[in-house]
C-alpha cells in the first residue's frame, strides 16, 4: 500500500470593531491557510478525498476575509467579502469538521451541493428561536486561492445562489437537534451530457439533520448524537445525481474520558443516468465507511486514529476496494 503524509494550518484573526472604537461597529474575520501534500488521495482514486484538506502544496493563502454586522437586535446578520460557503450552508453538528470529526470530504459535506469559495454576500434572519433563514450569492467561477475580482463581476448568471431554512428543536431537555432544508442554483458553467453544449443555472436541493438522542450526564457533555444528509442535483450535468450519508458520534465513550469522541459514518453516491448513457456506461455507485476515535490528550492537543473502507472507489466496478488508515494530530494554540 501507499504511505504518505500531509499537513495543514489555519490562522484566524477576529476583530470586534465596536470594542475597538470604530463607530459603525461590526466584526471582521481574516482566515489564512497553509497546505502540504495530497497524502494518499490520488492513490485511493475515490470520487471525493479520503483526507480532507490534503489538496495541494501552498505555503499560505486566503480562505476567508469578511465584514459582518448585526441588525434588529441581532436577529439579522449581513456578511460581505471573501466567503467560504461551507461555513454557512449544509452544516451539521456531527459531520462538518475535518479537523475534529470525519476526515473524508463526503462526510464533511454533500458532494451534490456547490460550496463556493470567493466573493459573495450572506444574509441570515432569525425570526424565532426555532427558525433560521439563510440566503447567499457567491461567485461560481473563482479559482481557489484567487481574489475573485477577475470573475465576480462578469455577469449575474455566473453566481451560485442559496436558500436554507434551519429548524431548531429537540427530543427533550438537553437533547438538541436541527433540520436544515436547502435549495441552490449552481452558477458554474457545465457541459450537458450528450448535447455538446455548456449551460449555467442548474438547480438542486439537500437536507442535513443532526440530533442528540441520549445523554449520560445532565450537562450534556457525554452521550450519543446521530446525523443524516441527503442531496440531489441536475443529472444532466453532474455525474453524481444524488447522495446520502448517515452516522453517529459518541462523546465520552470510555469512563474517565469525557473529552474523547468516537464517530462512525457511512455514505453512498448515486450515479447520473444521463452520464451513464452518454459518457460512461460502467459508472456506478461509490460506498464509503469511516470510523475514528479522537483522544483529547490536553485542551490543545488531540490524536485521532482513523480507518476508512471505500467500495468501488471512483464509481468503477473494476476498481479494487481502498482501505485508508490515518493518524491525525491536531494542535490548537
Amino acid at each position: 500500500g501507499d504511505v504518505a503524509q500531509s499537513g495543514s494550518a489555519d490562522f484566524f484573526l477576529r476583530a470586534d470593531l465596536a470594542r475597538l472604537g470604530v463607530g459603525f461597529g461590526g466584526r471582521v474575520l481574516v482566515h489564512a491557510k497553509a497546505n502540504y501534500n495530497r497524502n494518499v488521495n490520488d492513490a485511493a482514486a475515490a470520487l471525493g478525498e479520503p483526507i480532507d484538506d490534503a489538496d495541494f502544496d501552498e505555503p499560505i493563502y486566503l480562505d476567508q476575509l469578511w465584514y459582518e454586522r448585526d441588525f434588529a437586535a441581532g436577529r439579522v446578520q449581513v456578511r460581505l467579502g471573501y466567503l467560504d460557503q461551507q461555513v454557512a450552508f449544509d452544516r451539521n453538528a456531527y459531520a462538518n469538521n475535518e479537523d475534529k470529526q470525519f476526515l473524508n470530504t463526503f462526510l464533511d459535506n454533500s458532494p451534490t451541493v456547490p460550496l463556493e469559495i470567493g466573493l459573495g454576500a450572506l444574509l441570515v434572519v432569525e425570526p424565532t428561536r426555532w427558525l433560521e433563514l439563510a440566503f447567499a450569492a457567491a461567485d461560481a467561477d473563482n479559482p481557489i486561492r484567487e481574489a475573485g475580482f477577475r470573475t465576480a463581476f462578469d455577469g449575474a448568471d455566473g453566481w451560485t445562489s442559496y436558500a436554507e431554512a434551519t429548524l431548531q428543536g429537540g427530543l427533550g431537555e438537553g437533547l438538541l437537534g436541527a433540520l436544515r432544508l436547502g435549495v441552490f442554483r449552481d452558477g458554474a458553467e457545465r457541459p450537458v451530457f450528450g448535447r455538446g453544449v455548456r449551460e449555467r443555472g442548474h438547480l438542486g436541493s439537500y437536507l442535513s439533520a443532526d440530533q442528540r438522542v441520549w445523554n449520560e450526564r445532565g450537562d450534556g457533555s457525554e452521550g450519543l448524537g446521530v446525523f443524516v444528509r441527503a442531496g440531489r442535483n441536475d443529472p444532466r450535468v453532474n455525474r453524481i445525481e444524488a447522495f446520502w450519508s448517515a452516522g453517529l458520534q459518541y462523546d465520552g465513550p470510555l469512563p474517565g474520558r469525557a473529552s474523547d469522541a468516537v464517530g462512525l459514518g457511512l455514505y453512498q453516491t448515486l450515479p447520473s443516468g444521463a452520464y451513464r448513457r452518454h459518457v460512461d456506461s460502467d459508472f456506478t455507485r461509490e460506498l464509503g465507511v469511516e470510523l475514528y476515535y479522537r483522544v483529547q490528550l490536553a485542551p490543545w492537543l488531540a490524536i485521532t486514529p482513523d480507518a476508512q473502507w471505500l467500495h468501488d472507489p471512483g464509481g468503477s466496478d473494476d476498481a479494487r476496494d481502498a482501505f485508508v488508515l490515518a493518524l491525525r494530530v491536531r494542535v490548537q494554540l
